[in-house]
């Protein structure tokens, strides 16, 4: 029986170090140069880039210089799609450069400009390599990583899992940066689209839309400098430029713009679930709210300000109200939470001034959701009347498909329209 024993354990012991070696073997393999002809295909998203998208392939040497040794394409399709076959490199790192417009799916048109996005990646056994804003802005992490003598494939690693680490997601993806596509299902696929999304400042000012594609350039330079050198975003600045871009942000428009524009392309696409990676950011990030808050007063858009703030007609102990005056309907949803309000009687919103509601119903009044969570949703409300007096009832659907309160308002006077 000890003879077994002694021979079981010679062999189990054999066994490991043949694992071992095996693993140290692999991981000298992965790290290895590996020259020879390549073949693989990508997109490049921001949203996706458009046709004329110029794609540029620079070898890299171990230390990520180039070599001087570059290949082009273009993307022939408004998907973001490219590829690439047969080219001969000498090594299997290369660094990808997109630039081109792009589908801005925050406003739901083409960029006004063109940007750079890019890419650093293993070509080995890779037949995907996509460009995004996430490769982009952890490239300078990478280059950092490699100067300081970590090989390339454990400092991608690093890089990645340190930016996970920022956008408040505790369960880290292990499919690389350069893998994922905001047109297709999964999490990994949700937290890129859910980034990209974040970057892009909305606005309705026909004087600021063509800057727009600059902001998000220099966004994007700062957060990668400032996460370059430590794995962390540290200039709160930044911090609050994505969330001020939350704030303004509707995000069943940004949905329907998306799957509309592939759907448009004949592509049937399943849009990500970006939203609870939005949540996310706001809870690594924000004081979160604990309960529904409908403010005394409030803007019903960002670009009036302050000044422009006017009475709230959701306040709920509020209930008489001056017909002859604007108001707003105003809340604000905790995360993960939802809000539908439902105002039946003689009132309309003015949906030129809203910040954050999409409206479902006008039949009777009106019937409001709150497209995004922890942040301020407002819209303009003028109360009506035929005669000199009106009336109106007031549901509130707090995460519910019933009412969960419910008010009866009037008003003295009223808009004739």
């Amino acid at each position: 029986m000890k003879t077994k024993i002694y021979t079981l354990s010679l062999a189990l012991i054999g066994l490991l170090a043949f694992t071992s070696c095996s693993k140290e073997k692999e991981n000298e393999h992965e790290n290895e140069i590996v020259g020879g002809i390549f073949s693989f295909s990508g997109k490049v998203q921001k949203g996706p880039f458009v046709t004329g998208t110029t794609i540029t392939v620079n070898e890299l040497n171990e230390s990520l210089g180039q070599t001087g040794k570059s290949f082009t394409t273009s993307i022939t399709a408004d998907d973001g799609s490219f590829s690439l076959s047969n080219i001969e490199m000498e090594t299997n790192w290369a660094l990808l450069t997109g630039n081109g417009f792009y589908y801005n799916e925050v406003l739901g048109q083409l960029s006004s400009a063109q940007i750079t996005l890019q890419a650093l990646a293993d070509l080995t056994n890779e037949e995907t390599v996509n460009i995004n804003v996430l490769t982009h802005i952890t490239k300078a992490r990478i280059e950092k990583l490699v100067s300081d003598g970590m090989n390339f494939s454990d400092a991608k690693r690093q890089a990645e899992g340190e930016f996970q680490d920022f956008l408040g997601v505790t369960e880290h993806f292990n499919q690389g940066f350069e893998q994922m596509n905001i047109a297709s299902v999964g999490d990994f696929n949700a937290m890129l689209l859910a980034f990209s999304v974040i970057l892009q400042r909305p606005s309705n000012n026909l004087m600021t839309i063509p800057t727009l594609p600059a902001e998000l350039t220099w966004l994007m330079s700062s957060l990668s400098t400032d996460f370059a050198d430590n794995g962390a975003v540290d200039n709160e600045t930044l911090v609050d430029t994505l969330l001020y871009n939350i704030s303004l942000q509707n995000q069943v428009y940004i949905r329907n713009r998306i799957q509309n524009y592939y759907s448009e392309l004949g592509q049937n696409v399943e849009i990500p679930d970006f939203e609870s990676y939005i949540a996310m950011f706001q809870a690594a990030h924000q004081v979160l709210v604990a309960d529904y808050v409908y403010p005394d007063i409030a803007s019903p858009a960002p670009e009036i300000g302050p000044e422009g703030a006017v009475p709230n007609i959701l306040v709920k102990d509020v209930t008489h109200f001056d017909g002859t005056q604007a108001y707003v309907v105003a809340a604000i949803t905790p995360l993960r939470k939802s809000l539908k309000v439902r105002v039946i009687g003689n009132a309309f919103v003015d949906t030129s001034l809203n910040n954050g509601w999409i409206v479902t119903d006008h039949t009777n009044g009106f019937t409001i959701e709150a497209q995004r969570q922890n942040e301020l949703v407002s819209m303009l409300v003028y109360l009506t009347s035929d005669n000199k007096d009106g009336s109106a009832t007031v549901e509130y659907y707090e995460d519910s498909d019933t009412p969960t309160f419910t008010k009866q308002i009037t008003w003295t006077g009223g808009w004739r329209f």
